[in-house]
């Protein structure tokens, strides 16, 4: 139930008739089950990095469990370069954040924290259909999430460091949609699915976008 009301509330903006192949990665985490379940029920091709994939609390192929960390995504990038993949998507080991990395003309690169949010909320203002909602990002996050949405008509609050507060900017507004919310910190809230930062949900929607810009 939980995946399919994940795959039903993700902003998308493409129906899933565009191949897309994604390579990804649970840095020995709990979120591989979830995840590759959740991306193959809305259609797309997944390769999994077998040695990163089952949840292992030594760590065993990095030295840190981290997808920012140096060499942490080496395994992943290697296999999408071998599968010829569109997208490589991690999960740090609880889950709750999402790493991306793209093609680019020197091989994969990983995108920072407020690229990944900006192509995000992005996303969501495509997707999106209703009145006026909220989207937040952490006072330390890039502002030019701010100036996109309010040129949309959206309302836009800056939150202190910290997840907490950017959920807190939510609360604060209950009859007003929240549509998205990120801290450049590798977090992202998408919709009002999950009430706090979710690497699944945002793995599913960075997907959605890819996919339907590959299909353009």
């Amino acid at each position: 139930e939980y995946w399919k009301v994940i795959v039903e509330h993700t902003p998308r903006v493409s129906s899933p008739k565009t191949p897309c192949r994604i390579v990804y990665t649970a840095m020995h985490g709990v979120g591989g089950e979830s995840v590759v379940h959740l991306l193959e029920a809305a259609g797309f091709e997944v390769h999994c990095v077998s040695e990163q994939h089952k949840p292992d609390a030594n760590f065993p192929t990095v030295a840190f469990p981290n997808p920012e960390e140096d060499g942490a995504m080496d395994l992943a990038m290697a296999l999408a370069q071998s599968v010829d993949a569109d997208l490589v998507l991690a999960n740090d080991p609880d889950a709750d954040r999402l790493a991306v990395a793209v093609p680019g003309a020197d091989g994969f690169q990983l995108l920072n924290g407020n690229k990944i949010g900006l192509l995000l909320g992005d996303h969501c203002l495509q997707a999106y259909q209703g009145p006026p909602g909220l989207f937040a990002a952490s006072i330390v996050s890039s502002q030019a999430l701010s100036a996109w949405v309010k040129a949309h008509g959206h309302e836009y609050a800056s939150a202190l460091t910290g997840f907490k507060w950017i959920m807190a900017e939510r609360r604060r507004r209950p009859n007003q949609n929240f549509i998205f919310g990120y801290e450049e910190a590798l977090g992202y809230c998408i919709g009002e699915t999950v009430a706090d930062k979710d690497g699944v949900s945002a793995a599913l929607a960075f997907a959605q976008s890819v996919r339907w810009l590959k299909g353009r």
